[in-house]
């Protein structure tokens, strides 16, 4: 087992998990627009020999307004179908969560569907609380 920062060379790999984990996700050319060198974006993978099993994307919020801050934004928290329930999604939690606390992180943050009532006890598991807040999108596409 390998942890690592994604490679720009393992993105067709990495939408394949994608696509695994979540029915499906955009045309690999969207996905060129990664940039592995950002500071503050990151997508940590593991791999079982050369095929990517999981995946935690991270976007660092170094601000400091508040006392939760810098915190850290996770989404996409992905294990093949076949890997679930092998411990990869704890590993690669504690992977972060470990990252957050050496590096001077007061907050990790992520949201998820209430629909996905499955994977709630796994992010409760690994330390997570429900937030009393409420989220707001507005979607600007096409």
């Amino acid at each position: 087992m390998i942890i690592e920062k994604l490679k720009k060379s393992d993105l067709a790999s990495y939408k394949e998990l994608i696509d695994d984990a979540f029915d499906g996700s955009n045309d690999l050319e969207l996905y060129s627009k990664y940039d592995e060198n950002s500071p503050s974006y990151e997508i940590i993978v593991i791999k079982e020999k050369d095929e990517i099993v999981a995946s935690i994307t991270m976007y660092k919020l170094d601000l400091f307004t508040f006392s939760f801050q810098p915190a850290i934004e996770l989404f996409n928290v992905a294990v093949k179908k076949a890997y679930r329930r092998q411990n990869y999604g704890k590993i690669i939690m504690n992977y972060v969560i470990d990252y957050a606390k050496e590096n001077g992180y007061k907050t990790i943050n992520l949201t998820c569907l209430e629909s996905e009532t499955g994977v709630h006890s796994y992010y409760e598991s690994v330390g997570f609380k429900k937030a009393a807040s409420r989220k707001y999108s507005m979607y600007l596409g096409e």
